[in-house]
């Protein structure tokens, strides 16, 4: 992502000169070598281009490795199998046990029954008949309270699976029974129990679900979630069998998309504004916004999704600016009739074009009229956007909201641009791309549980789960308090908290989905002027970023299910995108006195991100700053 649009467009240029050189020394012609090599006008990136993509990049690296989570977790598991359930703890004498602590496998919801042997009695005294281990890969508190020397434990579910079991003491010390030998499996990774269980050493919200699927495709287990197409589960698991389904594995993926997508919006922007300082501001609000970092750093799909999305956008602005340019410099067909449209006019031959498209020093030439597809350079980056439409919608159905959005954008340019029959070729082409390529993508999406389900062909499975999750969510109306509506989404006004643990007597790790209100709050200004640029003033650009905003946003509306802040996350990136659109309008205009200003906004963005930083990373800090950051009166950003 870094040297590619560098390197590759180098490369490509050097080996245009040197076949056109050959061909002229050996009497060819050389004119027809354009139908076929990329041109690269629009693709240079300068030395401080590649440095300031690069520095953002590895600054957001960074910070997206720093306390990622633990690269450790128990690994041997102990099966309580149903014909034996029961797990009998001798401590070797009368001791104080505050709680057990259990680090569960890949089943949630286990409940058991916790009881005391009475050596006066000769009889097992039940005291918890209903204890619960909810959540998957991370520790699960029993309280006991009780003094004891035989402690039973019995699992009322059928197989339960668990990793590693702690007891504790009130003093917090960790006390190993007298016959841990008898289940070597739950006692052999004893020093993995944290001080204080936080995201750092276990999964957080949806991870219990994302990441647990991954860690079951991996090895072949039973599917638990089923609610979204498996492409993101999938990337996720790339992690695991890296390194270990430990939080850092779980996690690794996520973080690597997160990180790509800051050299993809920098290249993005660089192509919208053919500006240097505008595509650093755009990419810099990326690097600094809060709901980009977290969703980096959880093992969720929706990165992976968001990365598709945005991919999936500048490859359709590749193309069209690879067809504006075929058409500049294509001649007019000669065996074609001219249409009397102005537009086609060789007296006006640049009218049709936009002029964010036309590159400095361009020869101005007839718009082309042909009846053939354009060359492979132009229809390239259409086909890789159309393999990115169905990677983001075998990840999750908000890829869907983009295909239409892009559907729009290109018929619109299609219309324009393209004479009769060009559409009709372009259609076919299409059709391939957008309609038969997706769908083998969101079903090959399936093939890791095809085996593990009752259904016989991978069809079946495809069309069977897409009915089940067409189900569950227009059926999702449950209530949560941390849920918000769409029109909450923009000003931020309901946070998510996914997790919130004490650290110690006074501190506590917080991880919080929310946007920088640095960048969100001017960004509701921004999609707004870009609005109005594209109604009024007819800019075609603004249409463009409009369009990829709204088409992002406008289907949620109509959503009947339950909704958090963080479906706002695809449109997010393009309001990003329409803020660097509004930075680029003032540094035109106001030239050094706008970049300065621009400067102090980004500079205040960052100081806003570093103020949330704690609520949003799970890095330890004071309650009370915590509640100092309540800005609004629904903010809950730490328990």
């Amino acid at each position: 992502m870094i040297y590619g649009e560098y390197d590759i467009v180098k490369l490509f240029s050097l080996l245009k000169n040197k076949l056109c050189m050959f061909h002229s020394s050996s009497g060819r012609s050389a004119s027809r070598l354009n139908d076929y090599l990329p041109d690269c006008r629009f693709c240079r990136l300068t030395r401080t281009d590649r440095v300031c993509m690069f520095t953002l990049t590895l600054l957001f690296a960074l910070m997206a490795f720093f306390r990622l989570g633990n690269t450790y977790a128990p690994q041997s598991a102990y099966t309580a199998l149903a014909e034996n359930p029961d797990i009998i703890l001798d401590f070797g004498d009368y001791v104080d046990i505050d709680s057990v602590s259990l680090y569960l496998n890949c089943q949630s919801n286990c409940h058991f029954t916790l009881s005391a042997y009475n050596e006066v009695t000769r009889k097992w005294e039940l005291f918890n008949e209903s204890a619960k281990a909810s959540s998957v890969f991370t520790w699960n508190k029993l309280n006991v309270n009780y003094n004891l020397r035989y402690l039973g434990l019995v699992a009322l579910e059928n197989d339960t699976v668990l990793n590693e079991l702690v007891a504790v003491t009130p003093e917090g010390s960790v006390i190993l029974p007298v016959n841990a030998g008898e289940y070597p499996e739950l006692f052999d990774e004893q020093e993995m129990f944290p001080e204080d269980v936080t995201y750092m050493n276990g999964t957080i919200f949806d991870e219990v679900y994302h990441g647990r699927t991954a860690y079951e495709i991996l090895h072949g287990l039973p599917i638990y979630e089923t609610t979204h197409p498996h492409f993101g589960k999938i990337l996720i698991s790339l992690g695991i069998a890296l390194f270990g389904m430990t939080p850092f594995g779980m996690r690794f993926m996520s973080a690597i998309f997160g990180i790509l997508m800051v050299p993809l919006i920098y290249l993005f922007a660089k192509r919208l504004f053919k500006n240097t300082f505008c595509a650093t501001a755009t990419a810099f609000l990326l690097v600094f916004d809060c709901m980009h970092f977290t969703l980096s750093r959880i093992a969720t799909i929706d990165i992976f999704a968001a990365f598709f999305i945005l991919l999936m956008y500048y490859l359709m602005y590749r193309y069209f600016e690879e067809d504006t340019i075929y058409r500049q410099d294509k001649p007019i067909s000669t065996d074609m009739p001219q249409p009397e449209n102005a537009a086609f006019s060789t007296a006006q031959p640049s009218r049709n074009i936009p002029d964010e498209f036309v590159p400095e020093n361009a020869v101005s030439s007839a718009s082309p009229v042909c009846d053939k597809l354009p060359p492979r350079q132009v229809l390239f980056p259409l086909a890789l956007c159309g393999v990115s439409m169905g990677l983001g919608i075998a990840t999750k159905w908000t890829g869907v909201y983009a295909g239409a959005g892009l559907a729009l954008l290109f018929l619109l340019h299609t219309i324009r641009h393209n004479p009769g029959r060009q559409t009709l070729r372009l259609f076919f082409f299409c059709c391939t791309f957008f309609i038969l390529i997706p769908l083998g993508l969101y079903m090959l999406s399936f093939l890791p549980v095809i085996t593990r389900t009752e259904y016989p062909s991978l069809l079946e499975k495809v069309i069977k789960c897409t009915q089940d999750m067409f189900r569950y969510h227009f059926n999702l109306v449950d209530k949560h308090y941390y849920s918000s509506p769409f029109y909450e989404w923009p000003i931020i006004w309901m946070p998510l908290l996914a997790i919130s643990n004490a650290v110690g007597a006074a501190k506590v790790s917080a991880v919080s989905y929310m946007g920088n209100p640095a960048i969100w709050w001017p960004g509701i200004l921004c999609c707004l002027y870009v609005l109005f640029r594209w109604l009024i003033k007819r800019d075609w650009q603004a249409r463009f970023l409009s369009i990829a905003y709204l088409a992002q946003y406008i289907p949620w509306m109509l959503v009947p299910r339950l909704t958090f802040i963080y479906h706002y996350f695809p449109a997010s990136i393009m309001m990003l995108l329409c803020i660097g659109y509004t930075i680029n309008r003032i540094v035109h205009r106001f030239q050094a006195k706008g970049r300065a200003a621009i400067v102090g906004y980004l500079t205040i963005a960052a100081c806003c991100f570093l103020m949330f930083y704690p609520v949003v990373s799970g890095y330890p800090f004071y309650k009370e700053w915590g509640l100092h950051l309540r800005w609004l009166k629904d903010w809950i950003l730490v328990l």
